[in-house]
């Protein structure tokens, strides 16, 4: 009887240990979510709290939320507060759709002059992390050289 019960330890821990990590997948994704942090790391490795610059030129972008409907399309909600910002922002973001393989979403948008962008994602519990690594989106506008910008969303 013990030895049946080692073995199958033994068995679950060896099965748990190589079995691949799980990808998200569309239903991961899908829902609202609202962007609780956002850092930049430059070229000398200099990190730059975007969030903290965005919410202090713009204290409504706090307040914006992003949906991922399961079909691929992107809404983004402004809050009245934002003014004429509030246009804007939302027509920027009309158009946008993503889709995901593996670890890797991509997000694509009809504005001229804007290329698809692949974001490394992961989750935590209801947070989500996308990771934008320059080096991977070479088309990407990159005036300061940065490395890398890392955006965590809260599911809402």
């Amino acid at each position: 009887m013990l030895r049946s019960f080692i073995f199958t330890t033994l068995i679950t821990l060896i099965g748990t240990a190589f079995r691949p990590a799980l990808s998200p997948t569309f239903d991961s994704i899908s829902g609202t979510w609202k962007r609780t942090g956002m850092s930049l790391v430059e070229a000398t490795g200099k990190t730059t709290d975007m969030m903290a610059v965005m919410n202090n030129a713009m204290p409504c972008s706090k307040d914006i939320t992003y949906t991922f409907i399961s079909d691929g399309q992107m809404k983004t909600a402004v809050p009245d507060a934002c003014g004429a910002m509030k246009k804007t922002i939302e027509d920027m973001n009309v158009n946008g759709h993503w889709s995901i393989s593996g670890q890797k979403v991509t997000v694509t948008t009809t504005m001229k002059g804007i290329p698809p962008a692949t974001y490394e994602v992961s989750f935590q519990g209801n947070t989500m992390t996308w990771v934008f690594n320059f080096s991977d989106n070479p088309k990407a506008p990159n005036p300061t050289k940065a490395k890398r910008m890392t955006i965590v969303y809260q599911r809402v």
